[in-house]
């Protein structure tokens, strides 16, 4: 709050002049505005502050909207169509400093990192007897996670970001140079043991959706993995020991869902596979903001969705999505159920929202679409931003099949062709009835592991970071996987995001992402 104290204090000298013609005016007290100077003074401050650094996360400008544009369609499963030429940008190479889309997840990602540094700060400094340790400690937990999540993002998408672990105290602080990544990974690290120590393995119904030990345990491990492939830091031993740390609650705290469809229904969520998801409920129609009433619906879907059934002009899929659906039966000889979740194509059933595939799409027969988040409510014709047609599937963030697959990886890349490695990616095919995988190598089972993300987790925000740790987006994404975008030219230095221009000419201690110059 002590950035917010020296705004207020800004503000009344700017006033002065003004309010100095009507004495009466500086009487006036806003009845309905939080005094940042008695604020932190009980413990129910500290439950708004955290319910706050939430806020951000599901809004139209983070994972509401933005946030899957520059995960999702950044990959090489997608080939949307340019919407006014904004919209659709992040989803190749083509991306500019300038974005007006890039400035709008920047700022949303730093929101809860601001505001959880503010309540580490703040928290400790609370007297109320009615707020006892253990709620201070589950509230702390939550901060560490928040922050540790938003830099987990930040790292991967724009690589080069500041350090920021206290609140600023006036506008000079707010002008940092980029971090060493290898600073900011430790600091996400640090930050995830602490919540992993801090925080409940579960919490009650009326506060479904917060933290838990599991998603600060599934992210720790997370960090490990994905470091060791975009910064080539061997750490798979560290990740499969804590993905080890889940797998020992299956059956009790975690475990696949029977259905791999139950992941994606609004009626199942916050379901035993869940370490992390989103909460989405379609109410409030405030469009960018993350206060009480604004639009907290999955909006992205109108994104995903294909031509004719969305308010933009729509995205297809990459037949080679389908291919590998296709590409081998269940044990019954059957099409993996799994495909019917994800994708939408010409087969016998096939709907598009009101309508069959044939129906939707009879010059189009050929083109692949996207079922995974789409909301097919009774009657709906396509998606909309907000009201009672607005999507309120919950976007998950991290689930059990994934750990399973991050456990298996891991292990493989700790200890090559890993029996164990073996078992755990199983494990996630017999669920959808797929017959098990054999491998008398290292590599054959490396490529199974990565071959079954894609049919596990294709369109879950992950795909494109993937390519990237892998080191494999200049032979992932061809120009022809983004025909409809009038291709996209792979360009060196830029798998990452830009930094927004904004703060390149705000800051001069900020220099631009290499490629963008």
């Amino acid at each position: 709050m002590k950035i917010y104290k020296k705004i207020f204090f800004a503000l009344a000298v700017i006033m002065l002049p003004v309010a100095s013609c009507n004495e009466d005016i500086l009487e006036v007290q806003d009845e309905n505005r939080l005094n940042p100077d008695v604020f932190w003074s009980s413990g129910n401050d500290a439950r708004l502050a955290i319910i706050g650094a939430y806020s951000p996360l599901t809004s139209v400008l983070g994972w509401g909207r933005m946030m899957p544009l520059h995960t999702i369609l950044r990959s090489d499963a997608t080939n949307p169509i340019p919407f006014q030429g904004v919209t659709t940008d992040a989803a190749n190479f083509s991306i500019e400093p300038a974005f007006g889309r890039l400035q709008e997840i920047w700022g949303e990602l730093w929101k809860p990192i601001l505001r959880a540094n503010t309540i580490l700060v703040e928290i400790g400094n609370i007297e109320d007897s009615n707020f006892t340790e253990a709620e201070r400690n589950k509230i702390i937990g939550e901060a560490y996670f928040l922050r540790s999540f938003q830099y987990f993002y930040l790292i991967t998408m724009f690589r080069n970001v500041p350090l920021i672990t206290e609140p600023a105290a006036s506008v000079a602080e707010i002008k940092n140079p980029p971090a060493e990544p290898e600073l900011v990974w430790q600091q996400i690290i640090s930050d995830l043991k602490m919540a992993q120590s801090l925080l409940p393995e579960s919490w009650d119904s009326s506060n479904t959706g917060r933290a838990t030990w599991g998603a600060a345990t599934g992210l720790l491990g997370k960090t490990y993995l994905y470091r060791s492939g975009l910064d080539n830091s061997n750490e798979y031993a560290l990740a499969a020991a804590e993905f080890q740390k889940i797998i020992a609650k299956e059956g009790s705290l975690y475990d696949l869902m029977p259905n791999h469809g139950d992941n994606f229904v609004d009626d199942k969520e916050n379901n035993i596979e869940s370490l992390f998801e989103l909460q989405f409920d379609g109410n409030g129609n405030a469009w960018g903001s993350d206060n009480p009433g604004s639009l907290k619906s999955a909006a992205f879907e109108s994104d995903l969705s294909p031509p004719g059934f969305t308010s933009q002009s729509g995205m297809w899929l990459n037949t080679w999505v389908k291919d590998a659906f296709l590409a081998e039966t269940t044990s019954g000889g059957q099409i993996d159920p799994r495909a019917y979740n994800t994708i939408a194509w010409d087969a016998p059933g096939i709907m598009m929202y009101d309508k069959t595939f044939q129906e939707a799409f009879p010059n189009d027969l050929n083109r692949v679409a996207v079922r995974k988040y789409l909301d097919f409510k009774p009657g709906k014709q396509q998606p909309e931003f907000g009201g009672p047609n607005a999507s309120v599937i919950n976007f998950k963030i991290m689930r059990y099949a994934d750990i399973l697959l991050m456990y298996a990886e891991a292990q493989n890349e700790a200890v090559p062709n890993s029996p164990l490695a073996l078992d755990r990616l199983n494990q996630v095919r017999l669920r959808s009835n797929m017959p098990v995988r054999t491998a008398s190598d290292q590599a054959t089972l490396r490529q199974q592991i990565r071959d079954e993300r894609v049919l596990e987790l294709i369109l879950e925000g992950d795909r494109y970071l993937d390519l990237l740790r892998w080191g494999l987006i200049p032979e992932a994404i061809p120009t022809e996987y983004k025909s409809n975008m009038g291709g996209s030219q792979y360009r060196a230095g830029r798998e990452y995001l830009p930094i927004p221009q904004v703060e390149v000419d705000t800051n001069p201690l900020y220099p631009q992402n290499q490629g963008y110059n």
